[in-house]
This record gives C-alpha cells, structure tokens and sequence, in this order.
C-alpha cells in the first residue's frame, strides 16, 4: 500500500527588489514590519537578536568556494554560528537573477561572479535545471494520483489522496508613482527567461496585492513582506514553494520526549521522533550523516559533527539500516543587518551597491543600485515531513544627484524664549520661559 502523503512545505523564496526615487532613502527600513524581523528570531522554542556587525568584523569569503557554501560560511562567521538559522541558497540566487537580468558592464560581471556564474548562459542553465527538478516532481505528483484514483478501492477507507506542490515563480511590481517606466527589453527577457510577469499597481494597493501575491504563493507560510510597500517604485519577487512528505512516515506513537544539550551544554526537552529502516549512511572520524527520502525525488539530509563536502560524499554514502532520532522543531530566521549585501560585496559585486550601479537594461529612465537585502525564513520538522518557507527583499534606490540645501542658522548666542508643549493638534504648552542671561 502506497504511504498517505502529507502535505508539507519545504522551501520558498521571495524576493523583492524595491526602487524608490530620491528624496525617498529614509524610509528604506520599511520592509521590517514586526520587532520579529529584526535580527534572527526563532519561534516558539527559542528568540534571539543578531547584533550589528561593524565593518571591520564582516567577515571574508573565499571566492573559490561554490557559492552555496560560501554563502553558509559567511553566514556562520558573521554571528550566526550558535544560533538556530535557515537561509535558502537556491532563491536567494533565483532572485538576484531578476536582478542581474537588468545590469550591464561591470555590475553585471560582479554580481555573475558573487552568485558563482561565469556567464548569462551559465545563470540561465543553472535555472533551467531547478525547473527540471520542478517538473519532475510534478511529474511524479500526476503519476501518483493518477495510480490512486485508478485503484482507490484497493486503499483503506483512511487513505488521502497524494498531495504536494513543487511550483518556481517569478513576478515584478511596478509602482505608478515611480518616474520611471521598465523597458520592453527587459520585461520581454525576464518574462522569456524566468516567466516572470510585470505588472502596474498604484501607490495605495502595491502593499496589499504584492503581499497577497505572496501570501497565495507561500500557502500562508508568509502572509506579507512588509506592512509597506507604498514608497517603492518597483517590486521583484521570486518564490520557491515545495509540499512533500518522507517516503518512510515516523508513526506518531513512536514519538517520545527526550533531552536534547544545546550548543551551551544546557539540557532542554524536546519531543523526539523514531524509526528504524534502511537509509543511506556515511560517517567518518569529523561525524556522520543519514539521507531521509522524501517524496517527488527529494532528499533530506541531517548531519552530526564536521562532515565536509556532505553533497560529494552522498554519492559514497551505503545503505546501512538505521536507528534514526529526530526532534520535532519550529524556528524562524530573519536576516535584516546587511549580512546578504555584505556577503555579495566580500564575493566582489561592489558596483551594484553604489550610485555607480549599471542597470540600465532595467530602466535607462532611472540610475538604480542594490540598498539591502532582507531574508525571512521559516521551517517544520514533524512525523508527516518538512515544511519551510522563506522570503528574500532586495531594496533599490535611485541614485542621482540632489541639489544642496539651503543652510539656515539658528544661532542661540543671544537672549532667546522657550516652550515646552504637548504633541497633537491642541498643544498644552507645559512650560515657558527665556533665557537672557
């Protein structure tokens, strides 16, 4: 009898790429919409507040490294070692490529070279291989009904359908009040490219429909990125959604609770889940890992100890049976204190972070460069599989050269009066008085 699936999420991304016009830099910070998204938060089980990173503690890359592990080292150095954390290497990448499609000249060179590609056509085959994964899945996904509903009175009166979802979207935002417009050029590639469509919302509903966007593409997991997108004139966003289930179901009434030591020594209970079958297994004198299946062609890895290059070694790891003990978890992680746009500028993109940015295959009505980068993420180990999300932002801003101000002085070197008021449309004036000398 074919195993109940379950519907679980694995991973998504979202990223918006936000452009605002000058004059409009102070309300950069507005994509933070709740004290949860500043720093890492975790849920339910632990919250923690990741601190500022000065300059000179940013840690350095090295370039060689693939990208996927790097962008982990980098994220570790910088603070999040000891720490609960999840980031999304694969969206994060998808979404920059929306970005990256509207460079040029150097920009485009760095930022190619920070998401560990060479060339254009080394980004888009790299794409087109998480889509064959994508269709794979859903492959299977049709397969499995199929088969279900052709011998549904072979099943037990409890059996489900198979469920699941593995879906890559793509979608840009253009806010009316922005000055101005996409090109065609760029809108065609991207559409082409990425299936990305491009579409036109005014000033007072781009909040609400880029976050219902989503909130319908993440299955709630991220109802909104920011409780105000009013003041951007564009919006990217990219998502990466994935509902599957383990091959192999831990049964409920396996699950105990046990003690589990943290990373400080301290001893906290947690509930733990138990099966014991035949999974692919390597362990070395550094630790150990085991390969849990899960439906659709996915696997998920948990891993003991310093294992390196745990993706090579997968193809060397043999079938062993295993007694496998697992917690059940939430947590969710937020990266809002420049770590992403630092650890793009330690792979060498400066470019695209400064007014001398080249997108003008975005825009050439606009001089745009990249002004931050926030990831959310969220994740749900249980019996039934994975569910996990995650949303990217990438801020924009349009560089351009403002006029000096004209300076007034208010030079207090002489007898001057004072008042000390309330705030509000009726003032109570709570004090006055001079001061001559």
């Amino acid at each position: 009898m074919k195993k109940r699936i379950v519907s679980t999420i694995l991973s998504l991304l979202v990223v918006t790429g936000i452009i605002s016009g000058c004059g409009n830099t102070e309300t950069q910070g507005n994509t933070q919409t709740t004290s949860k998204e500043e720093g890492i938060s975790i849920s339910d089980e632990n919250t923690a507040v990741a601190t500022n990173t000065s300059i000179s503690d940013i840690p350095e890359v090295d370039i060689n490294m693939d990208f996927n592990s790097s962008l982990i080292d980098f994220i570790e150095k910088y603070g999040f070692a000891d720490k609960n954390y999840m980031i999304s290497p694969t969206s994060f990448r998808a979404a920059l490529a929306l970005a990256v499609s509207g460079a040029d000249s150097e920009t485009k060179d760095e930022l190619l070279k920070a998401m560990g590609f060479d060339s254009m056509d080394e980004l888009t085959a790299w794409y087109k291989s998480v889509n064959a994964s994508v269709d794979s899945y859903n492959e299977w996904l049709k397969t499995a009904r199929d088969e279900f509903n052709e011998y549904r009175d072979y099943y037990g009166d409890d059996a489900q359908e198979p469920d699941g979802a593995f879906d890559l979207e793509n979608s840009i935002w253009r806010n009316t009040k922005s000055s101005g417009e996409l090109s065609q050029k760029y809108m065609e590639y991207v559409k082409e490219t990425f299936g990305a469509t491009a579409e036109n919302v005014s000033e007072d509903k781009i909040t609400d429909t880029v976050n219902n966007w989503i909130n319908d593409n993440t299955n709630g997991l991220i109802p909104s990125i920011s409780n105000d997108l009013s003041y951007a004139d564009l919006v990217l966003v990219n998502t990466l959604y994935l509902r599957t289930s383990w091959i192999n179901d831990f049964f409920e009434a396996a699950t105990q609770e046990g003690d589990f030591k943290t990373l400080s020594g301290e001893t906290v209970k947690k509930d733990f889940m138990n099966q014991q079958n035949s999974f692919r297994y390597y362990e070395d004198e550094s630790g150990k890992f085991v390969v849990l299946p899960m439906n659709g062609g996915i696997n998920a890895v948990f891993i003991l100890g310093d294992v390196d290059d745990v993706i090579a070694k997968m193809a060397t790891a043999n079938y062993e049976e295993v007694a496998v003990k697992l917690p059940k978890f939430e947590s969710e992680t937020t990266l809002s204190d420049n770590q992403l746009i630092d650890f793009c500028k330690a792979r060498g993109a400066d470019e695209a972070f400064s007014p001398d940015a080249d997108f003008s295959v975005m825009s050439d009505e606009m001089q745009l460069f990249i002004s931050d980068i926030i990831q959310k993420t969220k994740i749900k180990v249980d019996e039934k599989g994975i569910e996990a999300a995650a949303a990217t932002a990438v801020m924009m801003t349009e560089g351009c050269v403002l006029e000096e101000p004209e300076v007034k002085e208010f030079i207090a070197d002489e007898p001057f009066k004072y008042m000390i008021l309330t705030d509000g449309e009726n003032p109570e004036l709570l004090f006055y008085g001079q001061l001559v000398e």
